[in-house]
């Protein structure tokens, strides 16, 4: 089969690697996006009674939401520099919110904040709600690795250097 033809026909797509998208993005939309950003929202909005480190909080979180949220839908796709790009944006956002989360957890434990019906700490609460993001973010990432170190990709690579 000449190379011009073998150009033009269909990749053969993994049923596993799809379902592994489709989890990944159903993951990513309600952890990484919904929990993550809505947590800093809500301290952004209420940056009155929060005071101004905890508003900075609130706006890096939600700036990590949209790294780790872009991060997951580049990796969709099987171009190798947005693959690299994916990682770059998944890892950055990933380590952005678990610092932020830090820095909130540490706080609302020194301030002493308790949830009023259960008298839990109120850390926890957000614990709980954004720490999940952590598998989305790595299954986006190592769904950009696979499709990095694919045959496919090393192979179309392989054909537009012999071409020139």
């Amino acid at each position: 089969m000449d190379r011009k033809k073998k150009k033009y026909l269909p990749a053969k797509r993994s049923r596993i690697m799809t379902a592994a998208k489709a989890t990944m993005l159903a993951l990513s939309l309600w952890f990484s996006c919904a929990m993550t950003a809505l947590s800093g929202a809500g301290l952004v909005y209420n940056r009155g009674s929060y005071g101004e480190s905890l508003s900075k909080t609130g706006v890096f979180l939600v700036i990590s939401a949209v790294l780790m949220t872009s991060g997951a839908f580049l990796c969709l796709f099987r171009k190798k520099k947005v693959n690299i790009l994916s990682i770059i944006l998944s890892a950055s956002g990933l380590v952005l919110c678990l610092t932020m989360l830090h820095r909130l957890a540490a706080h609302a434990d020194s301030a002493g904040w308790t949830d009023k019906y259960t008298l839990s700490p109120v850390s926890d609460m957000y614990i709980r709600r954004i720490l999940p993001c952590i598998a989305p973010v790595t299954m986006a990432v190592v769904i950009a690795a696979v499709q990095l170190c694919s045959y496919e990709v090393q192979e179309q690579c392989r054909g537009k250097y012999q071409s020139k």
